[in-house]
């Protein structure tokens, strides 16, 4: 999978940087970091699309160029700023979006190739870095504990988002090797809670009962975002170029994150996890694709010693903290007791056959084991105040 030329030392600091997908969340908090960067004279913030009044804040003073990534353009835009460095911060990560998956593919493959030619014409370009994904690991139960860089997939994608995101590190590679003067940095990044953009893990984290595929508990990395942000930076600014998965330390399977949420995991059988998922959730849960039900199987997990030694950088953040802050963030409610949970479900596993009902009771028993063994349910006389 990856057939880069041996790392080098980049000693050039960035000048003129554009930030492709400047109007998302982590482009527009990007540019405002390059912007306190001494070293940094002149940022472009390039999308296709308006960013809101809130992200055009972060944005400060950076010159923001709505432009399609397709346009021919672009190259021009390139040479004429004198931009050193190229930021691709514009791939989905989720079929989410507008338009769903033809959207999403439009944008990631042709929107990239555009991006990616534009800077291979443009002299002045020395400096590309990509924020990619983890997902170009797939999930399998022939996975490594820990995939480092220079592995492949056990079960190669098929489609969907591990597919584009992995067409376009093809693409950056064939770039690299026609312009060996641009030094590339692909950074493979995990879930990211937080982000306006939503996620299958997020979005299981929300409702009170959490539908699980029964017979598994997959294995979770997450980064929290000003990591990602502090990765994105440095990357930019000249650190040792290569590819790197970017997570945090620590491992959570994906039942212990529901319970850290205050909530109850229910396994379900997979023909009819969507369905149950669909009801469960109380804003109705997004349709996912198969490669996403293979994470819900088997999860993923990264080494990150390159990140650590090759590329000098440590997220601040281990997993169990990003999601903490996470759920503090973004205001889920525990469900704290066991009378709480009793009185909520009852109704709910009244409708439900017998052994299902059965995992749901033991599911509220363990998740009660757990917060009780970290400290984080109030004693009743409180939860009777209120």
């Amino acid at each position: 999978m990856n057939s880069e030329a041996p790392v080098r030392q980049s000693t050039r600091p960035a000048r003129a940087v554009a930030v492709v997908g400047g109007s998302r969340y982590l482009g527009a908090h990007l540019v405002g970091m390059l912007l306190r960067s001494e070293s940094v004279e002149r940022v472009l913030a390039i999308d296709s699309v308006k960013p809101s009044p809130q992200h055009r804040r972060r944005m400060r003073d950076a010159e923001f160029v709505r432009l399609d990534p397709q346009s021919p353009r672009l190259q021009g835009i390139l040479r004429d700023a004198g931009i050193d460095t190229v930021v691709h911060a514009g791939l989905h990560h989720t079929d989410f979006a507008a338009g769903g998956r033809a959207a999403v593919k439009e944008s990631n493959i042709m929107g990239s190739m555009h991006v990616i030619a534009a800077c291979g014409r443009a002299a002045s370009v020395k400096r590309f870095v990509l924020i990619s994904s983890t997902t170009v690991y797939g999930s399998s139960g022939a996975d490594p504990a820990m995939f480092t860089e220079d592995m492949a997939a056990r079960r190669q994608p098929s489609g969907g988002i591990p597919m584009d995101h992995l067409s376009v590190e093809g693409y950056v590679r064939a770039m690299s090797r026609k312009r060996p003067d641009i030094d590339v940095t692909i950074l493979r990044v995990p879930a990211i809670l937080g982000l306006p953009e939503p996620t299958v893990f997020g979005e299981l984290l929300a409702p009170s009962i959490a539908p699980v595929l029964a017979g598994y508990d997959p294995r979770i990395q997450l980064l929290h975002p000003q990591d990602a942000l502090d990765a994105l930076l440095h990357a930019s600014m000249g650190a040792t170029p290569g590819t790197y998965n970017i997570a945090a330390e620590g491992i959570l399977t994906l039942t212990q994150a529901i319970r850290r949420a205050g909530h109850v995991p229910l396994p379900v059988p997979a023909p009819t996890f969507r369905m149950v998922s669909r009801l469960l959730s109380s804003q109705g849960f997004r349709d996912i694709g198969q490669a996403q039900l293979r994470f819900l199987r088997f999860g993923r997990a990264m080494d990150t010693t390159r990140m650590r030694t090759e590329f000098g950088f440590t997220p601040q953040y281990t997993t169990e903290e990003a999601l903490q802050s996470y759920l503090v963030d973004s205001g889920t409610e525990p469900l704290v007791t066991r009378a709480s949970l009793e009185r909520r479900m009852a109704g709910f596993a009244a409708m439900l056959p017998g052994p299902v009902a059965r995992g749901l009771r033991a599911g509220i028993h363990t998740t009660l084991d757990e917060l009780e063994s970290l400290g984080a349910l109030p004693d009743p006389i409180e939860e009777d105040a209120l």
